[in-house]
């Protein structure tokens, strides 16, 4: 199957909107080629016009981070979810430049009802962290927002505080996100963003505090720590894994006990050996539950 969909002359085109800065008939142009996947263009075209609006701006404009805003808000405005993905890739380049509005427009796309203009904006919402420390302060407040799809996008942000000067403030950032009980957060929480990507990178340090989160009577904090070696970082640390484990197999919580479960089934596809010997150690009867 294709990654692209734009041929070479749909890329001169491209190419010549941008600098006449006809950003409409771009969208033209790509709603021809949307897919039926979710309803807009392959990822590669996307990242192909992006990256060319901000090739452009960065070499013709004296005020870039005013050109990122007006360009990221035509895009957001526009109700084609391709827009609004466009839109906002550009738009957190701006933040400097007016960031209560780009805070706002950063807000109402991470809340959009499609799901892939959501991971869009998550990946937004890294990339304006990482830039503007001071979004930290926003992020940390939207923990508790209304919406999930928001405290949703706060999960992903903590992906531009993954390094060792920010790893204090990305462990702050998800101890109120623990306690969430969406389980669109929690999914992406436990085993995805504190897993994959903290505990892969910085194990030491990660599993220290997920030792310490394990000691919190709430289903919600035990089900992420348990799901956060649903895995390759569990899968290669089996050991730890099981270590951390220990400390929840003995909770009655269903939504605890079925998290155990699948870590533990997941772990014994590599491991059996070990996770059979855990099992009969802590006397426990995991494969007779219903996950």
């Amino acid at each position: 199957m294709k990654d692209s969909l734009l041929t070479e002359k749909n890329k001169r085109d491209i190419l010549k909107y941008i600098k006449e800065k006809n950003y409409a008939d771009i969208l033209n142009l790509l709603e021809k080629i949307k897919t039926g996947h979710a309803g807009t263009p392959k990822t590669k075209d996307k990242r192909f016009v992006i990256s060319e609006i901000v090739r452009h701006i960065i070499d013709t404009s004296a005020n870039p981070e005013k050109e990122y805003f007006t360009a990221g808000s035509f895009f957001c405005k526009r109700k084609e979810d391709t827009a609004k993905e466009i839109g906002v890739m550009l738009i957190w380049r701006a933040y400097k430049y007016n960031t209560e509005k780009t805070e706002s427009i950063l807000l109402k796309i991470a809340d959009d009802d499609n799901w892939e203009v959501r991971e869009y904006a998550g990946s937004a919402f890294a990339h304006t962290i990482f830039h503007n420390e001071e979004f930290y302060e926003t992020v940390m407040k939207c923990t508790k927002h209304h919406s999930e799809n928001v405290r949703r996008a706060v999960v992903f942000s903590a992906i531009g505080l993954r390094d060792k000067k920010n790893l204090a403030k990305a462990f702050a950032l998800f101890e109120p996100l623990l306690f969430d009980d969406s389980k669109y957060v929690r999914k992406n929480l436990g085993p995805f963003i504190l897993g994959s990507y903290f505990a892969n990178k910085f194990p030491e340090e990660t599993v220290s505090r997920l030792k310490k989160w394990s000691k919190i009577r709430d289903e919600n904090v035990r089900w992420n720590i348990a799901m956060a070696f649903n895995n390759s970082f569990g899968n290669r640390n089996p050991e730890l894994a099981l270590d951390v484990l220990k400390t929840l197999s003995g909770d009655q919580d269903i939504v605890v006990r079925r998290a155990v479960i699948s870590t533990l089934r997941f772990l014994s596809k590599r491991h059996k050996k070990l996770v059979d010997g855990f099992i009969k150690k802590n006397k426990l009867k995991i494969f007779k539950e219903t996950d």
